[in-house]
């Protein structure tokens, strides 16, 4: 879709709790956040450990994309549930920016 110059586009923030097959995952599955995209139309946003208790922590990663194209949610869930290591995903939130 064009669009005129200065005219902003609407923005989605969208966060995932991921869940590691197994604690010493965790680095791995943030490197592979860190190298890997879902697609150009994704910016990796934050992303952040969570300890949940006993010494165990999940990964929440959020990511920003126009709300201009349909199925990318869909995209985003595809690509972090191939993420190697990751057991589970969970959505946090998901709101305009």
């Amino acid at each position: 879709m064009d669009h005129k110059d200065g005219e902003s586009l609407g923005q989605i923030l969208t966060v995932y709790r991921l869940f590691p097959e197994d604690i010493d995952d965790i680095e791995g599955i943030k490197q592979q956040l860190s190298l890997r995209t879902p697609g150009p139309e994704f910016r990796l946003n934050t992303i952040d450990l969570e300890p949940i208790g006993f010494g165990l922590s999940v990964i929440n990663v959020s990511y920003v994309f126009s709300d201009r194209t349909d199925g990318l949610l869909d995209k985003l869930e595809e690509f972090l549930k191939s993420c190697p290591g990751v057991s589970e995903i969970e959505a946090i939130s998901t709101t305009l920016v």
